[in-house]
Protein backbone atom coordinates (compact mmCIF):
# COMPACT_ATOMS: atom_id res chain seq x y z
CA UNK A 1 0.00 0.00 0.00
CA UNK A 2 -1.36 1.51 -2.30
CA UNK A 3 -5.50 3.31 -1.47
CA UNK A 4 -9.92 9.16 -0.14
CA UNK A 5 -9.12 12.77 -0.94
CA UNK A 6 -10.00 16.55 -0.24
CA UNK A 7 -8.28 17.63 -3.22
CA UNK A 8 -9.73 14.94 -5.52
CA UNK A 9 -12.80 16.99 -5.37
CA UNK A 10 -11.38 20.40 -5.46
CA UNK A 11 -9.51 19.23 -8.43
CA UNK A 12 -11.95 17.30 -10.38
CA UNK A 13 -12.63 20.54 -12.79
CA UNK A 14 -9.15 20.53 -14.01
CA UNK A 15 -8.17 19.47 -17.14
CA UNK A 16 -6.58 15.31 -17.78
CA UNK A 17 -3.81 17.07 -20.13
CA UNK A 18 -2.86 19.26 -17.54
CA UNK A 19 -3.23 17.76 -13.99
CA UNK A 20 -3.15 14.43 -11.67
CA UNK A 21 -4.06 13.29 -8.51
CA UNK A 22 -2.27 10.49 -6.50
CA UNK A 23 -3.76 9.28 -3.58
CA UNK A 24 -1.67 6.64 -0.95
CA UNK A 25 -3.47 5.51 1.79
CA UNK A 26 -1.82 3.06 4.56
CA UNK A 27 -0.61 2.86 7.71
CA UNK A 28 2.23 3.97 9.93
CA UNK A 29 2.61 2.52 13.30
CA UNK A 30 -0.99 1.48 13.63
CA UNK A 31 -2.49 4.71 12.62
CA UNK A 32 -4.02 5.25 9.28
CA UNK A 33 -2.30 7.53 6.94
CA UNK A 34 -3.56 9.66 3.96
CA UNK A 35 -1.15 11.37 1.52
CA UNK A 36 -2.06 13.48 -2.02
CA UNK A 37 0.14 14.37 -4.73
CA UNK A 38 -1.45 17.16 -6.97
CA UNK A 39 0.40 18.34 -9.99
CA UNK A 40 -0.72 20.74 -12.74
CA UNK A 41 1.46 21.66 -15.55
CA UNK A 42 2.68 25.22 -16.23
CA UNK A 43 0.29 26.11 -19.05
CA UNK A 44 -2.85 25.24 -16.88
CA UNK A 45 -1.27 26.62 -13.72
CA UNK A 46 -0.80 30.02 -15.75
CA UNK A 47 -4.35 30.21 -17.21
CA UNK A 48 -5.57 29.58 -13.92
CA UNK A 49 -4.21 31.90 -12.24
CA UNK A 50 -4.33 34.53 -14.97
CA UNK A 51 -8.21 34.23 -14.49
CA UNK A 52 -7.98 34.15 -10.47
CA UNK A 53 -10.38 36.25 -8.48
CA UNK A 54 -9.58 38.05 -5.14
CA UNK A 55 -9.94 37.15 -1.68
CA UNK A 56 -11.40 39.17 1.16
CA UNK A 57 -8.06 40.56 1.54
CA UNK A 58 -7.67 41.83 -1.96
CA UNK A 59 -5.25 39.48 -3.20
CA UNK A 60 -5.75 37.21 -6.13
CA UNK A 61 -5.78 33.40 -5.34
CA UNK A 62 -2.56 31.61 -6.70
CA UNK A 63 -2.72 27.97 -7.79
CA UNK A 64 -0.44 27.27 -4.18
CA UNK A 65 -2.44 29.35 -2.29
CA UNK A 66 -5.62 27.98 -2.81
CA UNK A 67 -5.27 24.39 -2.28
CA UNK A 68 -2.84 25.21 0.35
CA UNK A 69 -5.95 26.74 2.25
CA UNK A 70 -7.72 24.41 1.32
CA UNK A 71 -5.59 21.39 2.51
CA UNK A 72 -5.24 22.61 5.90
CA UNK A 73 -8.80 23.31 6.71
CA UNK A 74 -9.51 19.88 6.46
CA UNK A 75 -6.54 18.81 8.83
CA UNK A 76 -3.80 18.20 5.90
CA UNK A 77 -0.25 18.93 6.77
CA UNK A 78 1.79 20.65 3.60
CA UNK A 79 4.39 18.29 3.36
CA UNK A 80 6.37 19.31 0.08
CA UNK A 81 5.47 21.53 -2.62
CA UNK A 82 7.33 23.26 -5.64
CA UNK A 83 6.45 25.65 -8.41
CA UNK A 84 8.79 25.44 -11.09
CA UNK A 85 8.86 25.86 -14.83
CA UNK A 86 7.21 22.57 -15.44
CA UNK A 87 4.54 23.51 -12.96
CA UNK A 88 2.60 22.99 -9.40
CA UNK A 89 3.35 19.85 -7.27
CA UNK A 90 2.40 19.20 -3.67
CA UNK A 91 2.20 16.66 -1.22
CA UNK A 92 -0.22 16.84 1.77
CA UNK A 93 -0.84 13.98 4.33
CA UNK A 94 -2.92 13.63 7.41
CA UNK A 95 -2.96 10.43 10.03
CA UNK A 96 -7.00 9.37 11.09
CA UNK A 97 -7.37 7.45 14.35
CA UNK A 98 -9.77 4.72 15.24
CA UNK A 99 -12.84 5.39 14.27
CA UNK A 100 -12.15 8.05 12.12
CA UNK A 101 -13.18 8.05 8.51
CA UNK A 102 -11.11 9.84 5.25
CA UNK A 103 -13.20 12.10 3.84
CA UNK A 104 -12.80 9.95 0.24
CA UNK A 105 -14.14 6.77 2.16
CA UNK A 106 -16.63 9.42 3.83
CA UNK A 107 -18.02 10.36 0.30
CA UNK A 108 -18.13 6.94 -1.60
CA UNK A 109 -19.53 5.05 1.50
CA UNK A 110 -16.82 2.25 1.31
CA UNK A 111 -13.47 1.76 2.72
CA UNK A 112 -10.67 0.21 1.20
CA UNK A 113 -10.79 -3.69 1.92
CA UNK A 114 -9.15 -6.62 0.09
CA UNK A 115 -10.68 -9.75 -0.52
CA UNK A 116 -8.74 -12.67 -1.07
CA UNK A 117 -8.74 -15.98 -2.91
CA UNK A 118 -6.56 -18.74 -2.24
CA UNK A 119 -5.51 -21.41 -4.49
CA UNK A 120 -3.14 -24.01 -2.75
CA UNK A 121 -1.18 -26.98 -3.74
CA UNK A 122 1.05 -29.17 -1.83
CA UNK A 123 4.00 -26.76 -1.98
CA UNK A 124 2.83 -23.23 -2.67
CA UNK A 125 -0.34 -21.40 -2.34
CA UNK A 126 -1.31 -18.45 -5.15
CA UNK A 127 -2.49 -15.61 -3.72
CA UNK A 128 -5.40 -13.06 -5.57
CA UNK A 129 -6.22 -10.10 -3.71
CA UNK A 130 -8.72 -8.08 -4.81
CA UNK A 131 -10.78 -4.07 -3.91
CA UNK A 132 -12.29 -1.47 -5.62
CA UNK A 133 -10.97 1.26 -6.53
CA UNK A 134 -11.01 4.13 -3.70
CA UNK A 135 -12.09 6.62 -6.63
CA UNK A 136 -15.10 4.45 -7.56
CA UNK A 137 -18.33 6.24 -6.89
CA UNK A 138 -16.22 10.27 -6.54
CA UNK A 139 -18.06 11.14 -9.76
CA UNK A 140 -21.23 9.94 -9.26
CA UNK A 141 -21.11 12.06 -5.54
CA UNK A 142 -19.90 14.81 -7.75
CA UNK A 143 -22.61 15.51 -9.88
CA UNK A 144 -25.13 14.62 -7.44
CA UNK A 145 -24.54 17.45 -5.31
CA UNK A 146 -26.90 20.43 -6.52
CA UNK A 147 -27.89 22.74 -3.32
CA UNK A 148 -25.38 25.55 -3.53
CA UNK A 149 -26.32 26.98 -0.01
CA UNK A 150 -25.35 23.58 1.57
CA UNK A 151 -21.25 23.06 2.46
CA UNK A 152 -21.58 21.31 5.64
CA UNK A 153 -19.80 18.52 3.88
CA UNK A 154 -16.29 18.42 1.73
CA UNK A 155 -17.70 17.34 -1.76
CA UNK A 156 -20.40 20.30 -1.23
CA UNK A 157 -17.67 22.58 -0.04
CA UNK A 158 -16.09 21.82 -3.19
CA UNK A 159 -17.94 21.72 -5.67
CA UNK A 160 -20.40 25.04 -4.30
CA UNK A 161 -17.53 26.70 -2.00
CA UNK A 162 -18.01 27.22 2.08
CA UNK A 163 -20.76 29.62 2.05
CA UNK A 164 -22.60 30.74 5.66
CA UNK A 165 -25.29 32.78 6.33
CA UNK A 166 -25.35 36.39 8.31
CA UNK A 167 -27.73 37.80 10.88
CA UNK A 168 -29.67 39.15 7.93
CA UNK A 169 -30.01 35.76 6.08
CA UNK A 170 -27.75 36.68 3.51
CA UNK A 171 -25.38 34.54 1.84
CA UNK A 172 -21.65 34.77 2.46
CA UNK A 173 -18.75 32.95 0.61
CA UNK A 174 -15.99 32.13 3.16
CA UNK A 175 -14.46 30.22 0.91
CA UNK A 176 -14.98 29.79 -3.27
CA UNK A 177 -15.10 26.81 -5.34
CA UNK A 178 -12.39 25.40 -7.66
CA UNK A 179 -14.52 27.17 -10.22
CA UNK A 180 -15.28 30.13 -9.01
CA UNK A 181 -12.01 31.10 -7.33
CA UNK A 182 -10.47 30.31 -11.09
CA UNK A 183 -12.98 31.19 -14.08
CA UNK A 184 -11.01 29.94 -16.68
CA UNK A 185 -11.66 26.45 -15.27
CA UNK A 186 -15.59 26.52 -15.76
CA UNK A 187 -16.92 25.01 -19.04
CA UNK A 188 -13.71 22.61 -19.17
CA UNK A 189 -15.30 18.99 -18.74
CA UNK A 190 -13.26 17.34 -16.19
CA UNK A 191 -13.77 13.43 -17.25
CA UNK A 192 -10.26 13.27 -18.39
CA UNK A 193 -8.60 14.20 -15.05
CA UNK A 194 -6.36 11.22 -14.02
CA UNK A 195 -7.10 10.14 -10.59
CA UNK A 196 -4.09 7.54 -9.21
CA UNK A 197 -4.09 5.40 -6.61
CA UNK A 198 -0.34 4.66 -5.54
CA UNK A 199 0.81 1.58 -2.67
CA UNK A 200 4.45 -0.12 -1.58
CA UNK A 201 4.67 -3.60 -2.18
CA UNK A 202 6.75 -6.71 -2.41
CA UNK A 203 8.61 -6.53 -5.72
CA UNK A 204 7.77 -10.17 -6.39
CA UNK A 205 3.98 -8.98 -7.07
CA UNK A 206 1.90 -8.77 -10.35
CA UNK A 207 -0.60 -6.52 -10.30
CA UNK A 208 -3.07 -4.86 -12.86
CA UNK A 209 -1.44 -1.69 -11.82
CA UNK A 210 1.93 -0.03 -13.45
CA UNK A 211 5.20 -1.01 -11.44
CA UNK A 212 8.32 0.65 -10.69
CA UNK A 213 11.17 -0.60 -8.69
CA UNK A 214 12.06 1.06 -5.09
CA UNK A 215 14.29 -1.42 -3.75
CA UNK A 216 15.40 -5.00 -4.98
CA UNK A 217 12.63 -6.13 -2.66
CA UNK A 218 10.02 -3.31 -2.60
CA UNK A 219 7.92 -1.41 -5.89
CA UNK A 220 5.71 0.80 -5.66
CA UNK A 221 2.00 -0.03 -7.82
CA UNK A 222 0.31 2.61 -9.39
CA UNK A 223 -3.40 2.30 -10.43
CA UNK A 224 -4.93 5.02 -12.53
CA UNK A 225 -8.15 6.27 -13.97
CA UNK A 226 -10.11 8.81 -14.84
CA UNK A 227 -12.77 10.89 -13.28
CA UNK A 228 -15.59 9.04 -14.88
CA UNK A 229 -18.33 6.87 -13.58
CA UNK A 230 -16.67 3.46 -14.58
CA UNK A 231 -16.01 0.98 -11.82
CA UNK A 232 -12.40 -0.26 -11.64
CA UNK A 233 -10.35 -2.79 -9.63
CA UNK A 234 -7.45 -2.85 -7.81
CA UNK A 235 -5.72 -6.54 -7.93
CA UNK A 236 -2.48 -8.28 -6.73
CA UNK A 237 -1.39 -11.61 -7.42
CA UNK A 238 1.34 -13.50 -5.62
CA UNK A 239 2.53 -17.22 -4.78
CA UNK A 240 3.89 -18.27 -1.17
CA UNK A 241 4.86 -21.02 0.20
CA UNK A 242 3.21 -23.56 2.17
CA UNK A 243 5.81 -24.83 4.60
CA UNK A 244 3.90 -28.66 5.39
CA UNK A 245 4.66 -29.62 2.08
CA UNK A 246 8.38 -28.33 2.46
CA UNK A 247 8.40 -30.19 5.36
CA UNK A 248 7.74 -33.27 4.25
CA UNK A 249 9.72 -33.07 1.60
CA UNK A 250 12.43 -32.64 4.20
CA UNK A 251 12.08 -35.22 6.01
CA UNK A 252 12.14 -37.50 3.14
CA UNK A 253 15.06 -36.75 1.79
CA UNK A 254 16.45 -36.42 5.25
CA UNK A 255 14.95 -40.66 5.65
CA UNK A 256 16.75 -41.41 1.95
CA UNK A 257 19.93 -39.69 3.53
CA UNK A 258 20.27 -41.71 6.49
CA UNK A 259 19.17 -44.51 4.56
CA UNK A 260 22.30 -44.38 1.72
CA UNK A 261 24.28 -43.40 4.91
CA UNK A 262 23.48 -46.55 6.93
CA UNK A 263 23.67 -49.38 3.30
CA UNK A 264 26.96 -47.72 2.70
CA UNK A 265 28.41 -48.41 5.88
CA UNK A 266 26.87 -51.91 5.99
CA UNK A 267 28.91 -52.63 2.55
CA UNK A 268 31.82 -51.31 3.62
CA UNK A 269 32.00 -53.55 6.68
CA UNK A 270 34.13 -56.92 6.31
CA UNK A 271 32.98 -60.48 8.50
CA UNK A 272 34.52 -60.28 11.63
CA UNK A 273 37.14 -63.53 12.44
CA UNK A 274 39.19 -64.15 15.67
CA UNK A 275 41.83 -62.51 14.98
CA UNK A 276 39.77 -58.56 14.54
CA UNK A 277 39.05 -59.99 18.45
CA UNK A 278 42.10 -60.53 19.89
CA UNK A 279 45.31 -59.08 19.60
CA UNK A 280 47.48 -61.63 19.01
CA UNK A 281 46.42 -65.39 16.85
CA UNK A 282 45.96 -67.87 19.61
CA UNK A 283 46.66 -70.71 17.23
CA UNK A 284 50.58 -69.56 17.46
CA UNK A 285 50.88 -68.69 20.81
CA UNK A 286 48.96 -71.72 22.81
CA UNK A 287 50.52 -71.89 26.36
CA UNK A 288 48.32 -74.29 28.50
CA UNK A 289 50.37 -73.59 31.73
CA UNK A 290 49.46 -69.84 31.32
CA UNK A 291 46.91 -69.04 29.10
CA UNK A 292 48.65 -65.78 27.92
CA UNK A 293 51.08 -65.28 24.80
CA UNK A 294 54.80 -65.85 24.91
CA UNK A 295 56.64 -63.25 26.35
CA UNK A 296 54.00 -61.33 28.16
CA UNK A 297 53.13 -62.24 31.56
Amino acid sequence: MILVLTIAFAAVVLSACGASLTFYDYYEDGVRVNEYVLEIDRATVDRMEESAISDDEGERYTVQVYFRELFVSYGYELIAASSTDDGYAARYRKSFYNGVTPELYEITGAMLNYESEIKRNPFTAKVKRTADNPFNGVRAAYDGVTDPDVSGRLIEQLKNGRVAFDEYNERKVLFPAVQDAFPYLQGIDPDRLLLSFAVDGSARMKSTGTATKLTRDYSRYVFSRYFDTTERKVEFEYTRPVAYGWYIVALLAGGAVVGIFVLATRQKKQKTTLLDRFPYNPEEYRDYDSHLPIGKK
